[in-house]
């Protein structure tokens, strides 16, 4: 994963009830995690999203208990929304945390060198 990936993953996790509420809106909130039916927003029960950090994990990391997936929100954002490759889900991301987009290079657009 990138390092302009990584950084939105851990940005993402700050916020994953937020997160969860608006890619996993078919699920709820039950204690410290958001329940839903797996990482396409089916309704159910079997994956878990970690709302906050814990002895057992990072908050963001889910596991659905049906399948053995795992992984971090920006799967899910990439599960939900049907994305297929790490560019749309990392614009997705920057657009859900109202972040400028980066450049290929991993520079945001306003810091870009000019000569």
């Amino acid at each position: 994963m990138s390092d302009a990936a990584h950084e939105l993953g851990r940005r993402l996790s700050r916020q994953a009830e937020a997160v969860c509420r608006h890619y996993l809106s078919a699920g709820q909130r039950q204690g410290h995690y958001w329940q839903v039916g797996d990482a396409r927003n089916t309704p159910g029960r079997s994956m878990f999203v970690r709302l906050r950090d814990s002895a057992k994990g990072p908050a963001g990391k889910w596991t659905d208990a049906a399948t053995g997936e795992h992984g971090d929100l920006l799967d899910v954002i990439r599960e939900s929304l049907g994305l297929s490759n790490i560019s749309e889900v990392v614009a997705e991301a920057q657009a859900f945390l109202r972040v400028p987009p980066t450049s290929r290079d991993g520079e945001t657009p306003h810091c870009r060198k000019r000569y």
